[in-house]
């Protein structure tokens, strides 16, 4: 399942300022956060973990960062 990640990536500038001092800070690859934000790919357990450290988001508003399902943008159908 695909996810949201604007909110997401708007606190990574927020609190780093850019995504490749950020995989840094939580131990990934600058490819590996890309790809997480960019495709959607579900987060390893670990990673989330230090995320939610890394950008000190409040517990009760990890679901809002995280795991918001992305709107498919599906092409209308012709009738």
């Amino acid at each position: 399942m695909a996810y949201q990640t604007d909110k997401l990536k708007a606190r990574i500038i927020e609190k780093f300022g850019d995504q490749r001092k950020f995989a840094q800070a939580i131990g990934i690859s600058e490819p590996t956060l890309s790809k997480y934000l960019s495709t959607g790919r579900d987060w390893k357990g670990s990673s989330i973990i230090k995320a939610i450290r890394a950008l000190e988001i409040p517990d009760n508003e990890v679901d809002a960062y995280f795991f918001v399902p992305a709107v498919s943008k599906s092409k209308p159908r012709k009738t």
